[in-house]
């Protein structure tokens, strides 16, 4: 259990963070109307910087929408992998542990902050898609919306994070009845790591 939690926390969510690095990163490679001096363009060549904007913006929109899918893909595998380990655990506890008289004072504690986050992973993960399915170019604030994006996928890195700790949590507390209260802290301090220093400058234009 404990190796499959180091695993994925070290690897799978230091992808996410460099991958939504460079998606921000991407977005703002071309900005969208900064600067056009509109009173000074005549009506004919402003026709055409309209032109080009409009196409601008839809690459852009098709990129959103592509790595939103990546990102959002990336999020749940790494979600239904925690799923299953916060399971393997509780299904030890009951059917090994408990049955020899070994419980775990604040269990359903622990168990019950598992689901709470569990539960906000796929909240945000919803709002995330929701919001990149949303994206237009006829929208009133294209601009805007791209940093919500980026907000959205930063609130599902957070909130695996936090649903990853409850898991831990979880099992550190069910091996302090078996004696091996210990063996859990490689798992523990191996994840110290997990992109927290990402930086969000992507997403202002």
């Amino acid at each position: 259990m404990k190796s499959n939690l180091s695993k994925i926390s070290a690897i799978s969510i230091s992808s996410l963070s460099l991958v939504l690095l460079f998606t921000t990163s991407a977005l703002a490679a071309q900005p969208v109307g900064r600067g056009l001096g509109n009173d000074k363009i005549p009506a004919n060549a402003m026709a055409r910087l309209e032109g080009a904007k409009l196409k601008s913006c839809q690459a852009r929109e098709v990129a959103i929408k592509n790595r939103s899918e990546k990102l959002t893909q990336l999020a749940s595998t790494m979600m239904t992998k925690f799923d299953a380990i916060a399971l393997r655990v509780q299904e030890y506890y009951i059917t090994k542990l408990v049955p020899q008289g070994k419980t775990v004072a604040n269990y359903d504690a622990l168990v019950a902050d598992v689901q709470t986050n569990k539960l906000a992973v796929q909240t945000a993960l919803t709002t995330a898609q929701s919001d990149a399915a949303s994206f237009s170019c006829t929208s009133d604030n294209p601009k805007e919306m791209v940093g919500k994006f980026n907000t959205d996928m930063r609130a599902v890195k957070t909130a695996l994070h936090a649903y990853r700790t409850s898991i831990k949590n979880l099992i550190v507390g069910v091996r302090s009845v078996t004696g091996q209260e210990n063996r859990a802290k490689p798992a523990l301090e191996s994840t110290g790591n997990t992109g927290q220093g990402d930086s969000a400058e992507g997403e202002s234009e």
